[in-house]
C-alpha cells in the first residue's frame, strides 16, 4: 500500500509541474538556453555582431559612389542540428538594405535567397497571353559585385555530466571580379551546462 501511495504522489507531482505557454520578448532573460544546440538568442547575437562588424568595416562601400550589388550565397551548416540559415541571412540582408551602403540581388544566390519570378517572367517573352511591352526583357538583370557566404560550425566536449558546446558563425564577403575577400568575421558562442543525474 505505501508503494501505491508513493507512486500516486509522484504521478501527481509530475503532472502538476507543467506551465502554461506564454509570449516572451526575443532576446530577454527568459529565453531558453540549451547546451548542445543553437537558440534564438544565438541567432540574434550572431546576426547583430556580424552586421555591426560588416557595416563598420566599410567593405560594402565603393569609391566611385555607385552601390555594390550583393548576392547571398551559401551558409554551410557543420553543426549537429538542422538549421535554417535564412534566419541569419535575412537579418543581414535587411541590415544591408537599411544601411544604404549596398543593395541585394534576388536573381542569383543560394536557393533560399532567390526570387524565381525574376527568371519566370522572362520565360513569357513569346507568350501571347501577355502584353509583350510589359514583359521584363532578357539582358536587364544586374549581376552582383559581391558575394556573402559562410559557415556555422560546432565543437562539443563532454566531461562527466558537464557538457560544453562551442559555435562559430563565420562570414566572408568576396569581390566576384577578383575573387578576393574584402571582409571576414567570426562570431563565437560558448555554452556550458551540467546535465541532471536523472538524464
Amino acid at each position: 500500500m505505501p508503494k501505491l501511495i508513493f507512486f500516486t504522489l509522484m504521478l501527481v507531482l509530475m503532472t502538476s509541474c507543467g506551465t502554461t505557454a506564454r509570449m516572451i520578448e526575443i532576446g530577454s532573460d527568459e529565453d531558453l538556453t540549451t547546451i548542445s544546440s543553437i537558440d534564438p538568442r544565438d541567432w540574434q547575437k550572431a546576426a547583430a555582431d556580424s552586421i555591426s562588424a560588416m557595416l563598420e568595416s566599410g567593405a560594402l562601400k565603393r569609391a566611385d559612389g555607385r552601390k555594390n550589388v550583393v548576392m547571398i550565397s551559401r551558409i554551410r551548416n557543420y553543426t549537429l542540428q538542422h538549421l535554417d540559415s535564412r534566419l541569419l541571412t535575412a537579418k543581414m540582408r535587411q541590415a544591408i538594405l537599411a544601411s544604404g551602403q549596398a543593395i541585394v540581388t534576388f536573381a542569383i544566390g543560394n536557393s533560399s535567397n532567390i526570387d524565381l519570378a525574376v527568371r519566370r517572367i522572362r520565360d513569357k517573352e513569346y507568350d501571347d497571353l501577355f502584353d509583350q511591352s510589359t514583359v521584363q526583357k532578357r539582358g536587364t538583370v544586374i549581376a552582383p559585385d559581391l558575394s556573402l557566404s559562410g559557415s556555422i560550425t560546432q565543437q562539443t566536449t563532454v566531461q562527466g555530466r558537464t557538457e560544453e558546446s562551442y559555435f562559430v558563425f563565420h562570414l566572408v564577403l568576396t569581390d566576384l571580379k577578383t575573387g578576393l575577400a574584402l571582409w571576414e568575421n567570426n562570431v563565437e558562442i560558448a555554452k556550458q551546462g551540467t546535465h541532471s543525474i536523472f538524464e
